[in-house]
């Protein structure tokens, strides 16, 4: 997110999702709502403001700029917040009145619900710092698959290192076989 996405009253820190993640109450259930391009936190913080129970799922992805590995929080699903509802109590509608909201996903005339535990299970993968983490437990010689940097969508075997912070990775290579140390953080079991 760039500070010029969002308006001069809604601070560049205003988190897309608060320390603790609000988890829905009572009768309300979560339903994913589509978002102007790169607008997530705009639409947060007006949501918010609204008294909507909102979340926004945020991942550390590795990017090449200028040559250089970058490191950046971005949105899990880019172009999409959950926001929790009782559809029978709240006015839903008015979330697609709100600024930086396209609309709720629905089909037909009412929005449709995501399922039960999709958005809590996410919550829960959280750490600390908010950021979902998808630390799967991995053994050496297990199906892997590279995201984020020069490698990205590679598919290899975990050679060495499964709990560490950087880890080896066989990938089949020109035929031949190649050993690529990573960060542990940018593989996915397959």
């Amino acid at each position: 997110m760039t500070p010029a996405n969002i308006p001069a009253n809604i601070p560049a820190d205003t988190p897309t999702s608060p320390a603790e993640p609000q988890r829905a109450q009572g009768a309300q259930r979560w339903y994913a709502a589509q978002v102007q391009p790169r607008k997530e936190r705009l639409a947060l913080a007006h949501l918010q403001r609204q008294r909507f129970v909102t979340y926004s799922p945020i991942v550390q992805r590795t990017r090449r700029s200028r040559g250089r590995s970058v490191s950046a929080a971005e949105p899990l699903f880019p172009g999409y917040v959950f926001v929790a509802l009782d559809c029978e109590r709240e006015p839903w509608r008015s979330v697609n009145g709100t600024i930086g909201v396209l609309r709720l996903v629905s089909f037909g005339m009412h929005p449709a619900l995501l399922p039960r535990g999709f958005v809590e299970q996410l919550q829960d993968l959280a750490g600390e710092d908010g950021d979902v983490r998808f630390d799967e437990a991995l053994q050496p010689g297990d199906g892997v698959r590279i995201v984020g940097g020069p490698f990205d969508g590679l598919c290899g075997l975990l050679a060495s290192g499964g709990a560490r912070e950087r880890v080896t990775v066989l990938l089949q290579m020109l035929a031949g076989e190649t050993k690529v140390t990573l960060p542990r953080a940018s593989l996915v079991a397959t």
